[in-house]
């Protein structure tokens, strides 16, 4: 896959980020606000499949992962199969390095104790935290690279049944013209029969890691909403929130868009777009 060189092939300190905006304490609002939207429409999903029948994911991706894990360990009680992509190789090898279980690898516990704790309401045990980094483990069993400016994204033809995208393709230009045209890129991964979740900054401009600002194409849930229609999804089965956030605000945004969309025709029952 060619590559242009970009900011990020310039500047991009995978590290730097991970200290940034994943080091705390605490969950900050805009992962909260994904796991309280998103756990419910899976445990949803799963309970409408146990009593009609319905399939699991057999293969899920999270395009644009960076550096992260958090949203594969969302995603993975759900998925057969995890496959992550980026565009940057220092982002996959630090994913590789958890994966390794590694001294110098990230930690993510805190991330994954909290969504265990919404999924199941309950405490989270040592034990239960084990039993989850092992499934990730087992299930993420694919890192490839990719770059949305391409038609092919992924470079191999690939499509899944549940494609996740968070903070990728509005990060990746200061461009709406260029935003939309890379969004049909990345939903032409997307299976006929599949499941898009999505994640963006609202109306941002750019974001800072240190002292560095990468771009932010300004896009909203408007034209979140026109992507997916242009790529032949629904309206009746686009799910759209927009979410006030406090914790960046002073460093990235102050609100993003989450996005639930099923690839198909709509059926009796299915929500309005909103």
């Amino acid at each position: 896959m060619n590559k242009q060189p970009n900011i990020y092939d310039q500047h991009w300190d995978a590290r730097a980020y991970l200290r940034h905006y994943y080091s705390q304490a605490f969950i900050p609002d805009d992962e909260e606000a994904i796991y309280q939207r998103l756990i419910p429409y899976f445990q949803q999903r799963g309970q409408q499949r146990a009593q009609h029948g319905g399939r699991r994911f057999a293969r899920a991706l999270d395009f644009g992962c960076g550096p992260t894990l958090h949203h594969l360990n969302l995603l993975a009680p759900w998925a057969d199969e995890l496959h992550a992509a980026d565009y940057l190789p220092g982002n996959l090898q630090e994913i590789q390095r958890w994966l390794r279980a590694e001294p110098e690898a990230h930690d993510w516990d805190l991330k994954i104790r909290r969504v265990i704790e919404v999924e199941t309401q309950a405490a989270v045990t040592d034990a239960m935290l084990a039993a989850r980094k092992a499934l990730l483990r087992q299930r993420l069993t694919t890192l490839k690279p990719c770059d949305v400016r391409q038609a092919d994204p992924l470079g191999d033809g690939s499509q899944y049944d549940l494609l996740f995208s968070a903070y990728c393709v509005d990060a990746a230009s200061d461009s709406a013209a260029e935003w939309r045209l890379w969004m049909q890129n990345l939903l032409t991964l997307c299976r006929d029969d599949g499941v898009v979740l999505l994640v963006s900054s609202s109306k941002a401009r750019q974001y800072r890691i240190g002292n560095q600002l990468f771009p932010e194409a300004n896009i909203d849930a408007n034209d979140m909403s026109a992507a997916l229609l242009a790529a032949g999804f629904s309206p009746q089965r686009i799910r759209l929130e927009t979410v006030a956030i406090k914790d960046w605000a002073e460093d990235a945004f102050n609100a993003i868009t989450i996005a639930i969309a099923e690839k198909g025709a709509a059926r009796e029952g299915d929500a309005t777009a909103v």
